[in-house]
């Protein structure tokens, strides 16, 4: 009976049955009155993940744009040729920015409908236990597995508060949030499982989300949320100039606060707030959230022939700002001047725009060419084991290394041959822990969280929110306090505590 009264919910019946990645397999399938469209800008037309397809192809392509740089960069390591790293660098403008905007998209898209129906405490904790047995199985093997190979077991001899600030930093998904120097010159998002960083990052976004979601929800004018984007985007652009033209007095901020002594770029307290931590990655999320709201607002109108016609448009203008960008980052043609300034946009933000855009026009306009091979079988395949794609490629990719050599075109052959073997090995066993530890686990967790709603909380339906009924705004007013509460708690932690601890873990 109990059983009975929760399978409405669509989040938890999908894993239940196995189903790919609730993250794109739309809850749209759930209809909904008329009244509460109104309240959201939601269509009550959901749509399935099938229909939805080309999402699939754009998460392989994201993951696809992390795995190739690195294969190329790791594996054709050359002392004097740059050719294979030339073509790896001109993917790697996409990839990140790609993963960020598109799980907006797709996490508004699927659960906006959830915050709006049903009473808070339920939509938290669904939504924050979907996503934990979404991205928290895959990456606590393969952070063990990081702990093997990274020799962290050892400091328990002689580096134990290393080993605590790292283990608990990760363990939280905490990572990518604070700037922290430890043991061997590293910083503590570097050891164990160095990409989970991004999932750091993401489970950041999940939480904003949740102050997010109504307001976002709201906006049911097209006009209005294109000039919501398009202000908070200038707001972005100009905080990213002013760090560009600021660059030295943000780094002797960093190495008088933040115990940033890197000569190393890669390593220094600027280069990971604009990249690593989730403070103004979180633009591109919200960007993906509101490019989901235009979309949905628009699912319930046909497509004219003069829309089709827009779409193709923008859709090709998409790609060519996006193969422009690309090609202005490899070859810095304004000078220096002007390549401080896309360096950081390369970062972060630079490409969110275009690649935005790109996902409406593949969401809306299904016909078009590039949806039509985004959504290809294959394309959806490759998509439902990006996430696996991208956690263990970093493992795969490590058996093919070889010793930086001189250039010659032989050598150079080979190394293109390592980097297809790579690929193929990474993919060939991303389709098996897809299979063997993703999908089990996340049905096994997203079965608990059912049960612990349900013995919570009640049924769905008691539950339920009436037609017609708005969130209160004491409500928002708490989920906004809590996050400022926590964000306050982060800046106490980096600026008053960290410093406390850095002498002894240096």
């Amino acid at each position: 009976m109990n059983e009975v009264a929760l399978k409405p919910a669509p989040e938890l019946m999908l894993a239940a049955t196995g189903s790919a990645d609730r993250s794109i397999a739309v809850s749209g399938s759930q209809t909904r009155p008329p009244a509460l469209e109104n309240e959201t800008g939601i269509s009550p037309r959901g749509e399935s993940s099938h229909e939805l397809g080309a999402l699939h192809g754009l998460r392989f392509i994201a993951a696809f744009c992390v795995l190739l740089p690195h294969a190329c960069t790791w594996l054709a390591n050359f002392k004097d040729n740059h050719v294979l790293n030339f073509c790896g660098e001109f993917l790697t403008t996409y990839g990140m920015p790609l993963f960020f905007v598109l799980s907006g998209f797709v996490i508004h898209y699927n659960y906006s409908r959830l915050f709006s129906t049903m009473r808070p405490r339920w939509a938290i904790v669904e939504f924050l236990g979907a996503r934990f047995a979404r991205i928290y199985p895959l990456f606590i093997c393969f952070f063990l597995v990081g702990i093997a190979v990274d020799g962290m077991l050892q400091w328990a001899d002689h580096h134990k508060l290393n080993l605590f600030v790292v283990v608990t930093h990760a363990l939280t998904l905490t990572q990518s949030w604070v700037y922290i120097v430890i043991y061997g010159d590293r910083l503590a998002l570097d050891n164990g499982f160095g990409l989970s960083w991004s999932l750091s990052t993401e489970f950041f976004f999940y939480l904003s989300y949740l102050v997010l979601a109504l307001h976002i929800a709201r906006l049911r004018s097209v006009l209005g949320l294109l000039f919501t984007a398009a202000l908070m985007s200038t707001v972005v652009y100009l905080a990213l100039s002013y760090g560009a033209s600021h660059h030295s007095k943000i780094e002797a901020f960093a190495r008088e606060h933040l115990n940033d002594h890197f000569s190393d770029w890669n390593s220094s307290a600027y280069r990971w707030f604009f990249y690593y931590s989730p403070y103004v990655r979180v633009f591109e999320f919200m960007l993906g959230c509101l490019t989901a709201q235009i979309y949905a607002c628009r699912t319930a109108h046909p497509i004219s022939s003069a829309e089709a016609r827009l779409g193709r448009y923008l859709l090709g203008a998409s790609i060519s700002v996006l193969f422009a960008f690309s090609l202005i980052n490899l070859f810095a043609p304004f000078g220096p001047s002007v390549d401080a300034y896309i360096k950081l946009f390369k970062l972060n933000y630079g490409p969110a725009i275009p690649i935005a855009a790109l996902i409406f026009c593949v969401a809306r306009y299904k016909s078009s060419a590039v949806a039509m091979i985004l959504s290809a079988p294959i394309m959806i395949l490759l998509g439902e084991l990006s996430f696996s794609i991208y956690v263990i490629h970093t493992w795969t990719l490590r058996i093919f290394e070889r010793p930086t050599m001189t250039f010659s075109w032989m050598l150079g052959f080979e190394a293109i041959y390592r980097i297809v073997l790579a690929v193929a090995l990474t993919i060939t066993l991303s389709y098996a822990t897809y299979h063997l530890i993703e999908v089990p686990a996340r049905a096994r967790l997203r079965k608990a969280v059912s049960n612990a709603l349900l013995r919570n909380f009640g049924t769905r339906e008691a539950n339920s929110l009436p037609v017609g009924h708005v969130h209160s705004n004491l409500c928002a007013a708490i989920l906004c306090g809590s996050f400022i509460a926590m964000i306050a708690a982060v800046l106490v932690y980096q600026f008053l505590v960290v410093p406390y601890f850095t002498p002894y873990t240096n």
